[in-house]
């Protein structure tokens, strides 16, 4: 690419009207398959994965290891979070109610159900402790303090005690993550000027790594740190950002539908790099994980996002455009919380180890916890959910019609 020194004039047409551009806040088939397909990656690890136990070696065990990538999912979430609250920020920029409206449709949407969640796992803690279900002491054994997973800090004390916590509330240092981030985007968005916004999303993608290589040299002990504190993990959500950003820019969106083949090729050597890290890197504790690995499949995923929504004949567009795809990205998020603690429950009575088993034919007990899972957050999202979401969706932003301050072109123009 070459860098140009003199400053572009900005054109009129540079942003299509909101009107115009598709309404990333809302339900697009291809980014609710991208939910689904996040979500089925990591019930395959949780519900499958990492509760079987094969023997060393042999062809099952092979057969495993080929998903063994699957808790990635949790990454291509936060592309997909950075693509649309990224967008949605971009476009209210310039509303007098920005802030206002952002974090009431984000409280609506986050909270209440997470509150529910926190509700439930906390009552059966307080059970344990009281000596009514002695049978699941073993959740104790790591047990962090309550009030961090309230006020989502929890990714704070899991970093510096070296340890997820309760097994069923370990999945929410991800939350955690997000809601910073959320804390922290609104701001960068209002405030910046689009070449300085620009920079500050290349500066977090390329970051991300460095700041997890320091943190392993630094205090190899803590595995955790660099897994789950916001800033080590920011290069995905900067990534999802910068996608927003290309996908609001005419000529960038234009290239990229023109261009599916080499969209396309660029995936192919994207996913050779998957297939080595899924073959020779096991340890997601590994210096080549977190040293580049993470940002690789951030790429990946970032990649695979605007492929899908650039190139709407293609294979990977209908696969995300299928039923049952769209259907379990609607209630992705509930059955993110949910599906650990669900799964701890119904395998109780059947299996000897806590979420661990070596029997194929005690899988039956996974099945039967996804078809819980799927049916209470199905009924969850419909009844409950869904309402709130509307609800906060009845704030608008007020945005005025000239958005010149907002084009980007100048701060593209420098990376052609």
């Amino acid at each position: 690419m070459q860098l140009t020194a003199s400053k572009p004039v900005v054109s009129a047409t540079a942003w299509k009207p909101i009107s115009s551009l598709p309404d990333l806040g809302g339900r697009i088939p291809e980014l609710d398959g991208l939910r689904g397909l996040a979500i089925a990656m990591i019930l395959v690890t949780h519900y499958l994965l990492l509760i079987y136990s094969a023997p060393f070696g042999s062809p099952v065990a092979h057969l495993l290891a080929m998903g063994r990538l699957g808790w990635t999912g949790v990454d291509l979430f936060f592309v997909l979070s950075g693509f649309l609250i990224g967008g949605i920020l971009i476009d209210a920029r310039d509303s007098s109610s920005y802030f206002r409206v952002f974090y009431t449709r984000r409280f609506f949407r986050i909270v209440p159900i997470y509150g529910l969640f926190l509700l439930a796992n906390f009552s059966f803690l307080v059970a344990i402790h009281a000596g009514k279900a002695p049978a699941f002491s073993w959740l104790l054994r790591d047990e962090l303090p309550w009030a961090p997973y309230a006020l989502f800090l929890q990714n704070f004390w899991m970093a510096g005690r070296n340890t997820m916590g309760v097994a069923s509330l370990g999945l929410t240092w991800s939350l955690a993550i997000e809601e910073q981030f959320y804390l922290t985007l609104p701001l960068l968005v209002r405030v910046l000027d689009p070449r300085r916004l620009l920079s500050v999303v290349v500066g977090g993608i390329v970051g991300a790594p460095l700041l997890r290589i320091a943190l392993h040299l630094l205090w190899p002990e803590k595995l955790t740190c660099w897994f789950v504190l916001m800033p080590c993990r920011a290069d995905a959500l900067f990534f999802g950002v910068l996608g927003a950003i290309i996908f609001r820019k005419n000529e960038c969106r234009s290239w990229l539908e023109s261009h599916g083949s080499l969209q396309r090729l660029f995936l192919y050597v994207l996913l050779s790099g998957v297939a080595y890290l899924t073959l020779k890197v096991s340890d997601i504790d590994g210096f080549t994980m977190l040293a580049g690995g993470l940002t690789w499949m951030a790429v990946f995923y970032f990649s695979l996002l605007l492929y899908a929504l650039t190139q709407k004949n293609s294979m990977v567009n209908l696969l995300l455009r299928s039923k049952w795809l769209t259907w379990l990205g609607a209630i992705a998020y509930g059955v993110y919380l949910f599906h650990a603690g669900i799964l701890i429950l119904i395998s109780h009575p059947f299996w000897p180890k806590p979420l661990l088993t070596n029997k194929f034919s005690d899988l039956w007990v996974s099945v039967l916890a996804l078809f819980i899972t799927l049916l209470v957050c199905r009924f969850s999202w419909v009844y409950f959910e869904k309402p709130l979401v509307q609800l906060g969706h009845r704030v608008k932003y007020d945005i005025p019609r000239a958005r010149n301050s907002l084009d980007l072109e100048p701060a593209m123009a420098e990376l052609q």
